[in-house]
C-alpha cells in the first residue's frame, strides 16, 4: 500500500516559516499601500499556505525517504 511522506517535525517548520512570512506580507501590504484585506484573503492564503508548506516538505526530505522497509506495513516481512 502506497502511504505519502510525511515527516511531522520538517512540516510544521516549514508551516510556521510560511505563516510568519504571511502575515509579515499581509502587515506590509496593508500598512504600506492602499490595500484592503477581506475574507478571501485569508482563506486563500490558509490554504495555499498549507499546501505550499507541505510541497516544500516534501522537497526538503532526505534522498533515501522512506528508509529501507519502512513503508511496509508492522507485520509483513
Amino acid at each position: 500500500m502506497f502511504k505519502l511522506p510525511f515527516v511531522p517535525r520538517i512540516f510544521w517548520t516549514v508551516l510556521a516559516i510560511v505563516a510568519a512570512l504571511t502575515v509579515l506580507t499581509f502587515f506590509i501590504l496593508v500598512n504600506f499601500t492602499e490595500y484592503k484585506r477581506t475574507t478571501t484573503d485569508t482563506v486563500g492564503a490558509t490554504i495555499s499556505g498549507i499546501i505550499f508548506s507541505y510541497l516544500v516538505h516534501l522537497w526538503l526530505l532526505p534522498g533515501d525517504y522512506p528508509p529501507e522497509g519502512e513503508d511496509q506495513p508492522p507485520g509483513d516481512a
